[in-house]
């Protein structure tokens, strides 16, 4: 049984119908079970560098340039065809560690 099917700590839900979704069509009735962080990660937006610099307000140069040589490094993700992607998430825990840091730096002077 493939790890994200699992009996354990589970939610059940409808399993997709679209073969592009990964998954073949299901009997009529069958439902699946899915492991919370699989689902979690199934609902994680991939974003592209534009989304990204529209939620920092910054310009796509600054996205790609901390996507691969400068600090902050963003977490990224290069796709096969040489495009970047970030996860929502990623993006939300670099403003949240960011504002952190930013807060601490204050707090020294």
């Amino acid at each position: 049984m493939p790890q994200s099917l699992r009996t354990s700590n589970v939610h059940e839900m409808d399993a997709p119908t679209h073969p592009s979704q990964g998954y073949t069509q299901p009997s009529a009735g069958v439902r699946v079970q899915i492991d919370s962080k699989v689902r979690e990660a199934h609902l994680d937006r991939l974003l592209t560098a534009e989304e990204v610099a529209e939620r920092l307000n910054v310009s796509k140069d600054w996205v790609w340039d901390h996507s691969s040589r400068r600090l902050p490094h963003l977490p990224v993700i290069r796709m096969g065809d040489g495009t970047l992607r970030y996860r929502a998430s990623g993006i939300e825990e670099f403003i949240s560690e960011w504002e952190r840091l930013s807060a601490l730096r204050r707090g020294r002077r």
